[in-house]
């Protein structure tokens, strides 16, 4: 069994999705929310979290329950008790040291810096693991607003891929 895994910043509660609250995404929505002690939200999940995904998460969960915090993360106003985004890793740092990111927020969220101070308390909670030593991200290229939380949060542009863009972020940028 795991242990619930819980960051916060400023503004906002990280949890990570264990398998159970990954099965509760899924099969009983209001027991999801129940569970993390928010309100209700009829908007749920962000745009970028389809069933596909959420079926694959508790898929991996399932079998890997280890992976918790390696990959879903739910981004909650502890204030207000309500989600406002999720994101997380794409799963546990490769042989080179390399996890990839990824986040979305509720439309009504955005635009705030909570996106970005979500990715930011990401990259201390992975850098806080020495196998960590570089965190990658890819983007659309039309896609402002998600250049400009990388780019706050210290990423840089590696290059294109097709129309998506890579980034990287090194440790040595982290955020104070």
């Amino acid at each position: 069994m795991t242990t619930q895994i819980e960051i916060a910043s400023p503004r906002l509660r990280l949890v990570a999705l264990d398998r159970r609250l990954a099965a509760l995404q899924l099969d009983d929505r209001q027991a999801f929310f129940d569970a993390l002690e928010v309100e209700a939200e009829p908007s749920w999940p962000p745009e970028l979290t389809d069933e596909t995904a959420m079926r694959r998460l508790r898929e991996t969960l399932d079998a890997h329950p280890e992976q918790t915090g390696w990959r879903a993360w739910v981004f909650i106003s502890p204030v207000m008790h309500r989600l406002l985004g999720s994101g997380g890793f794409m799963g546990a740092p490769d042989a080179d040291g390399v996890v990839e990111i990824g986040y979305s927020m509720l439309t009504s969220w955005r635009e705030q810096g909570l996106a970005t101070e979500a990715v930011n308390t990401l990259l201390q909670w992975a850098y806080s693991h020495d196998a960590v030593k570089q965190v990658v991200a890819r983007t659309p290229d039309d896609r402002d607003a998600a250049h400009r939380v990388l780019e706050k949060a210290g990423f840089v542009q590696a290059g294109h891929e097709g129309d998506v863009i890579a980034w990287t972020h090194e440790r040595s940028r982290l955020a104070a």
